[in-house]
């Protein structure tokens, strides 16, 4: 069996809009939704999903422009942290409607592997690289090494399925390439 967990908080934020509230009309007459106001829509959502995050940081302000993207981290707890991708999907005069798909950072993901293969029974892990942090998608991948003690080993880290703003992830080990036994003369 393979490990595997649920990392982000479950909430089902597929899609929200805000009009009003929050926006600024930049010189170029280019609505935003302030930083702030992204944080506490967050916060609110995850609240009513039943989901109270500790903390959510954007570190800058939604442009309403079709395609801006902007990442915000999610703390849910002290092992349960994220950063949503928010994509603005379109704007009606003030009013910009956005995406949010799940992802974890780098960092974040490292964390997540270190956890899930310590607790599938592998004895002093030292440590985890991963090549990058990972999108949920149904299907994405990102390959990881782990170190524990003397051995050190590849992982593939897939995201298994996604539910709103929870993502599952499995990691299994990198096929290993046999070299062939050639028969002796």
């Amino acid at each position: 069996m393979h490990p595997s967990a649920a990392v982000l908080a479950s909430a089902g934020i597929l899609c929200c809009a805000l009009s009003g509230c929050g926006l600024n009309g930049s010189v170029s007459n280019v609505p935003t939704v302030s930083r702030k106001a992204l944080q506490e829509d967050i916060s609110q959502r995850l609240a009513d999903a039943g989901e109270k995050p500790q903390a959510v940081t954007c570190n800058q302000d939604l442009i309403g422009e079709v395609g801006t993207i902007v990442r915000c981290e999610v703390v849910i707890s002290a092992t349960n942290r994220f950063e949503p991708i928010v994509t603005v999907t379109g704007v009606d005069g003030a009013a910009i409607d956005y995406d949010m798909t799940p992802a974890v950072s780098r960092e974040q993901l490292e964390e997540v592997v270190l956890r899930l293969v310590a607790d599938a029974g592998t004895v002093d892990v030292t440590s985890v690289s991963c090549e990058a942090g990972i999108e949920g998608k149904v299907g994405a991948v990102v390959d990881c090494d782990v170190d524990a003690g003397s051995a050190r080993s590849r992982r593939t880290v897939e995201v298994s399925g996604v539910n709103g703003l929870m993502m599952n992830l499995q990691v299994v080990p990198l096929p290993r390439r046999i070299k062939p036994v050639r028969p002796s003369n």
